[in-house]
């Protein structure tokens, strides 16, 4: 049996869509477990009228201790071998569980994962997936590391539930949780399949994180990765982990929250990662360096900053 996970908060408008396209897999042996995380809107009564009519679903009601939490309990309270987590927001194809159960049993996975597409109001983005249909933890874990198709989503992915048994989500962090703790489940795991399908969709809205950053968040997106990074160089020493893609697409970030949110009165600072530009497009360092040029004079920062980004001009 799958259980399918689904972390309730306040998603009144979009949970209705969530459920229905669980309802609609083709794969019945399916349970489903709903934790509500204090939802102050009309979310606990959209879930307790699908939990009422069917035997399968099943809600648990808490007061508000974040998503963190929310996942762990999740967890605890799945009775299936297979666990697939789904936030509430979003919705997967008719024909996801089938295609992932098949394809764990077919290379006989311990994970198997899909791709996904970005939905926005007036469009979709289609985003990047892994082509291998099968690979060892390490060949997961570089492919993580280097941003090839893997993420650090925990949702997108079969799992049997053996692969979170002594994995838990870390309920001190304020964002960026997913990455101190997917890549954990992946060492857990022997084999790994992917589906180069997007079933999974992902909504995207303001209530998301990414639509509410500031510099501090943007920092922890990259403490995330440095904190994943260092985790995987003690455990696999004899592996070569690049994650400068990460680094750097988190600089850019924190470049561009500083830029968009703040004025020279805040004073800003700007600390660059440890980055091995030779792993990294040279097109793609030149932006960097433009962008931190652009923000060196706008807020006055160190002349040896300027002075390095007029090096490229």
């Amino acid at each position: 049996m799958i259980s399918i996970l689904v972390p309730v908060y306040n998603v009144e408008n979009y949970l209705s869509q969530c459920l229905d396209s669980i309802l609609a897999q083709t794969y019945k042996d399916i349970e489903i477990v709903m934790v509500n995380d204090g939802s102050t809107d009309h979310s606990k009564y959209i879930a307790s009228s699908y939990a009422n009519r069917y035997s399968f679903i099943h809600l648990y009601n808490y007061e508000n201790a974040g998503i963190s939490t929310t996942r762990n309990r999740l967890l605890r309270h799945a009775q299936g071998e297979y666990v697939f987590f789904v936030d509430s927001d979003d919705y997967i194809a008719p024909q996801t569980l089938q295609a992932m159960m098949n394809h764990m049993e077919a290379y006989n996975c311990d994970i198997v994962c899909c791709g996904y597409t970005m939905d926005y109001r007036f469009g979709a983005l289609y985003r990047k997936v892994e082509t291998k249909k099968v690979m060892t933890k390490q060949q997961a874990l570089h492919s993580l590391a280097e941003n090839k198709g893997m993420n650090n989503y925990p949702w997108g992915k079969l799992y049997k539930k053996k692969c979170f048994s002594n994995v838990s989500f870390p309920e001190f962090m304020r964002g960026f949780e997913d990455t101190y703790t997917v890549f954990k489940a992946l060492c857990n795991a022997g084999t790994i399949g992917c589906i180069s399908k997007r079933y999974y969709h992902y909504v995207q809205h303001q209530g998301s994180l990414t639509h509410h950053m500031n510099l501090e968040t943007a920092y922890d997106m990259r403490k995330a990765y440095e904190y994943q990074e260092s985790c995987l160089r003690r455990w696999y020493p004899e592996e070569d982990f690049h994650f400068d893609v990460h680094l750097v697409n988190s600089d850019f970030v924190i470049l561009y929250t500083i830029f968009a949110y703040y004025t020279k009165k805040d004073d800003p600072q700007f600390v660059p990662a440890v980055i091995n530009w030779k792993k990294v497009n040279p097109f793609v360092h030149v932006a960097y360096e433009l962008c931190r040029g652009i923000c060196s004079l706008r807020f006055g920062w160190a002349k040896t900053k300027t002075q390095e980004f007029n090096k490229w001009l």
